[in-house]
């Protein structure tokens, strides 16, 4: 039996008189798939003149069937024989459970892994010693520097502290007390300052000559 199945322009068709039945038939039969079955499809029922049928039982002959059945027990025995051979390989592959052997599994397990983690602290240990010494010293290179570039730069200001009381004494001298003031007085009295000056551009200093009315005025 033979169903034609169209994917565009479809019709539905059906005649069930023909050997051959097309349940859907197109224009163009490029576009369509061709789906055979052995026997009639399973959501057809019954043919009405098939109802009160008996079909006839099939009769081998007694060679056939007596072949049949050798085969057939080759085949069992066969089967069993692998069943049986994987049986085996998978009892042979399996590990009988034993607590002690689990125990002792992992007490060495236990072991093998706190000798591997006592190995790897040792080695982590002496890298982080390496590291703390290599802080260390650099810290103490970099205090020793500090308090180098600290005591550099008391020297340079006590140098200018010293420099600023040497010069500090030296005009103490000329400083304007109670004692001095008074020659202080005549001395500016009689050495007047003339602010009144020019220069060329040859460099040369003109002073203008102070009057008695302007020596006066001061």
């Amino acid at each position: 039996m033979l169903r034609v199945t169209m994917i565009t322009n479809a019709v539905n068709c059906r005649l069930p008189t023909q050997l051959v039945m097309n349940e859907w038939i197109g224009i163009n039969g490029t576009f369509s798939q061709i789906i055979r079955w052995k026997r009639k499809p399973i959501w057809l029922p019954q043919a009405k003149s098939k109802l009160f049928k008996v079909p006839p039982r099939l009769r081998l002959p007694q060679e056939e069937s007596g072949e049949i059945l050798r085969l057939y027990n080759h085949y069992r025995t066969y089967r069993k024989s692998i069943r049986e051979y994987l049986v085996q390989l998978m009892e042979a592959s399996q590990v009988q459970f034993d607590e002690e052997l689990l125990k002792k599994a992992e007490e060495e397990d236990y072991t093998k892994c706190w000798n591997i983690n006592e190995e790897w602290n040792k080695e982590v240990g002496k890298v982080r010693q390496i590291r703390l010494e290599k802080q260390h010293q650099d810290r103490k290179q970099q205090t020793l520097q500090i308090i180098s570039e600290k005591r550099e730069r008391h020297r340079q200001m006590m140098e200018k502290i010293e420099e600023r009381v040497k010069k500090a004494k030296i005009e103490a001298d000329t400083f304007i007390t109670r004692e001095n003031i008074d020659r202080a007085i005549e001395e500016a009295l009689a050495n007047v300052v003339d602010y009144n000056a020019a220069i060329d551009k040859e460099g040369n200093f003109y002073r203008k000559n102070v009057t008695s009315e302007q020596q006066a005025s001061v």
